[in-house]
């Protein structure tokens, strides 16, 4: 694994007001709200019905953290840092959410994708693989697509990207 002996920086500074954090197991709860909305699990997770517990929101981070660099993205809101979502660096996968529905469409996806791309370089990944954006994801594709990912694979479901770096 790429991630095998190299210590993953407790924050990375995107910009003055966007920044991402490795939280501790214990603090995880806080995305829960997120995986509680029907809208942000049918985007991010393809779940129709249904929400997530704090049970399946440790089994994912537990298996997105096993896999590369999971962080919760956080805005700095009224002077303080309020954390609106998560995102993985992986070569296996990138998953990010906006779990916070007053952050949407405010390019916070785009300025998080671009520091993890710079991020991958720094410790000499390979690729970064997307294995499925659904193809109702619309905002999703043209976001990675933006930043040269290429689709390689698909199904009747959604679409795989690579970026080769």
């Amino acid at each position: 694994m790429a991630f095998e002996n190299i210590e993953q920086p407790k924050i990375i500074n995107v910009n003055k007001e966007l920044r991402l954090i490795a939280l501790h197991k214990d603090e995880w709860q806080v995305a829960l709200p997120w995986y509680e909305n029907p809208q942000v699990l049918y985007y991010s997770e393809g779940v129709e019905n249904g929400i997530y517990d704090i049970d399946t929101i440790n089994r994912m981070y537990s298996y997105l953290a096993s896999i590369g660099e999971l962080y919760f993205i956080q805005a700095l809101e009224e002077g303080k840092w309020k954390t609106i979502g998560d995102v993985t660096l992986s070569e296996e996968n990138m998953p990010i959410v906006i779990g916070d529905e007053k952050y949407w469409g405010k390019s916070i996806g785009k300025k998080v994708i671009g520091k993890l791309i710079e991020r991958a370089k720094e410790v000499q990944l390979k690729r970064i693989l997307i294995p499925e954006i659904y193809k109702y994801n619309e905002r999703s594709r043209n976001l990675f697509k933006f930043f040269g990912f290429e689709k390689v694979a698909e199904d009747n479901k959604g679409e795989s990207y690579e970026l080769k770096l």
